[in-house]
């Protein structure tokens, strides 16, 4: 099967291919296996490593938690990643411990002697290192963890004791999975989950109270975040949000809210100036556990691609993600009551100013069909118009590769 990059999406009229690449070649030569599976069978302390910056990237890693603590029970998994992180996983039930690693602040070496000393308290007897860089898997070898696997990115494979394929074409869902797939362990691609108690959910309708909510009424909670990080290549629009805000809400009867990061103000200002209906403005209000309590509360969520996005999938809070052509491979879900809307050019989209066009090029009316559909109010069809794939469409959550010319 012939290889491209992330950013090899084209269509050409209705004519397209979907190129999934298989999962099979992940596995490991049995004999070269055999010492770490008894390594792993008899550890009594495993370690499972992530980024220390993004939340939605850990947040989609998981399905990989869940069937390592099910081929893995005896052991005690202790997860390092960022402090975001260890707040938005509380109550997982898949690792016995989470250490955030806090490097605001920190340069790279003092990060890297961070990491050392957290991995060298403990004798582990493996680590899973989810983080792709290079220093990671460096660190790991530093600390004198004697079986390390991960996927080989960044030179990194002679550091690695299994080293794992990675492709930027597959959905960042099953890479995480394919680590435990070469192992010789079965792991179906899953949605990622959250464990928000319910003495959280009452203190967020609380909240949501204060702002003139009323869940006694039974009106739908419908959910927007306009803003986003890198707002030029993945903001759709404060504008066009609040008109699908103000079309959805007349349809519904439902209540309007608005989240999102303090950074995200001046996005929330703009749909807030342009809605016509009244909208409940949390963004930059709450801290994390009250906003992922307020998000699973949502009867639809719409919003950019963020970490917010992933959370909302992961409460099954039907959604609605926008996404620009080089991320929704890898970021995007098709499940029953989730899309992702996206418009791919003819050409790659390397330049911003390309992605930006493509973002543009999503109408409101192709939102608007998107939320219906996911809410039940309509046929769960794709959307096309003039040969033009707007989610991506596969069966549930599956490894999306480029579309290419046939």
């Amino acid at each position: 099967m012939a290889e491209t990059s992330e950013h090899e999406q084209t269509l050409s009229g209705a004519a397209q291919t979907v190129v999934v690449p298989a999962a099979s070649h992940v596995r490991c030569s049995e004999r070269r296996l055999a010492p770490v599976l008894r390594t792993l069978g008899n550890a009594s302390r495993i370690a499972v490593v992530t980024k220390q910056r993004y939340m939605g990237d850990t947040i989609v890693a998981t399905p990989m938690l869940r069937y390592l603590r099910e081929y893995i029970p005896n052991a005690s998994i202790t997860l390092f990643t960022a402090p975001s992180v260890a707040i938005a996983l509380r109550n997982c039930p898949y690792v016995d411990r989470i250490v955030p690693l806090e490097y605001e602040g920190k340069n790279r070496l003092q990060q890297a002697r961070e990491l050392v000393r957290a991995l060298r308290s403990e004798d582990f007897a493996a680590a899973f290192l989810i983080n792709r860089s290079f220093h990671c898997a460096l660190i790991a070898v530093l600390a004198g963890i004697p079986i390390r696997i991960g996927p080989v990115c960044e030179m990194r494979g002679p550091f690695l004791t299994v080293s794992v394929p990675y492709s930027f074409h597959r959905h960042e869902v099953d890479c995480h999975l394919d680590i435990l797939r070469s192992l010789g362990w079965n792991a179906d691609a899953s949605l990622p989950e959250l464990w928000l108690q319910d003495a959280e959910r009452e203190a967020a309708k609380a909240i949501l109270r204060r702002f003139g909510w009323d869940d006694a009424v039974g009106r739908p909670l419908l959910a927007f975040q306009p803003g986003a990080n890198d707002a030029s290549i993945r903001a759709w629009g404060a504008d066009r949000y609040a008109s699908v805000a103000d079309t959805l809400l007349r349809e519904t009867g439902g209540a309007g809210l608005m989240l999102g990061g303090a950074g995200e103000r001046g996005a929330a200002d703009r749909m807030a100036a342009a809605a016509r209906c009244p909208l409940i403005d949390l963004v930059g209000k709450l801290d994390l556990r009250n906003a992922l309590a307020v998000i699973g509360l949502a009867d639809l969520w719409v919003g950019n691609d963020s970490g917010l996005l992933h959370a909302a999938v992961a409460q099954r809070v039907p959604s609605v993600g926008l996404f620009g052509p080089n991320k929704v491979a890898r970021w995007g879900y098709d499940a029953p009551r989730h899309r992702s809307l996206v418009v791919f050019p003819d050409r790659p989209a390397h330049r911003d100013s390309e992605v930006r066009r493509c973002l543009d090029a999503i109408s409101e009316e192709q939102v608007l069909e998107a939320a219906r559909s996911v809410m039940g109010t309509a046929v769960g069809a794709p959307i096309r118009s003039g040969g033009v794939l707007y989610y991506v469409s596969e069966e549930r959550l599956r490894d999306v590769a480029a579309v290419r010319r046939r």
